[in-house]
């Protein structure tokens, strides 16, 4: 696993280093402000809004039922690397792409990118939900189609959503199978 971590780490930050539309990258860690990109905590989340967390932020573990998901980084670009070229948010969207790990307490493997074991959605101020894009295991370092996550296993995973330019972003859900769902607050982005 260290040589696949290794491997999916460099996959990507090449997945994730494309054009941002924004420029706004949120993230867990204390010396985020040294990278080229502007960073700004999750914890600088004004408000409670449609869909807020109500305590869970990006860089803490966060479990529903046998699914545990940690967000290490939310990015915002106008396109995404996938296997054959990059893909266009278009000129009135953007991708938002949450750079995670996953872990499986289960007791069978789960198939993160074509089953979908973990559904989720992202939620913006106005409460809309955003479904996932096709093809999550087309994104270079995603697992791949039928790649099952072993019990007691953790992998990287980028759960990617292309969202309206104006879309202010505030949080994430996601439930394993039929829970309700487990809610992350992402702090919220600016319109572009």
């Amino acid at each position: 696993m260290n040589t696949r971590t290794t491997t999916t780490t460099a996959a990507l930050a090449g997945a994730l280093l494309l054009t941002a539309c924004s420029g706004l990258t949120r993230t867990a860690t204390p010396d985020a402000e040294a990278a080229p990109e502007k960073t700004v905590t999750a914890a600088a989340s004004a408000s409670p809004s449609p869909g807020s967390a109500g305590g869970s932020k990006v860089g803490e573990e966060v479990r529903n039922g046998s699914a545990v998901v940690k967000i290490s980084k939310v990015h915002e670009v106008d396109g995404i690397l996938m296997d054959g070229g990059t893909r266009s948010a278009g000129t009135e969207a953007k991708y938002v792409a949450l750079e995670t790990v996953v872990f499986n307490d289960t007791k069978s493997g789960m198939d993160l990118t074509c089953s979908r074991p973990i559904v989720s959605s992202l939620i913006d101020d106005r409460g809309r939900r955003y479904d996932p894009i096709d093809d999550l295991n087309r994104i270079p370092g995603n697992p791949q189609c039928d790649e099952r996550l072993q019990p007691g296993s953790k992998d990287q995973m980028v759960f990617a959503y292309r969202v309206p330019r104006s879309a202010k972003i505030t949080a994430w859900e996601f439930p394993e199978s039929d829970r309700e769902p487990s809610t992350i607050d992402l702090g919220g982005t600016s319109p572009t």
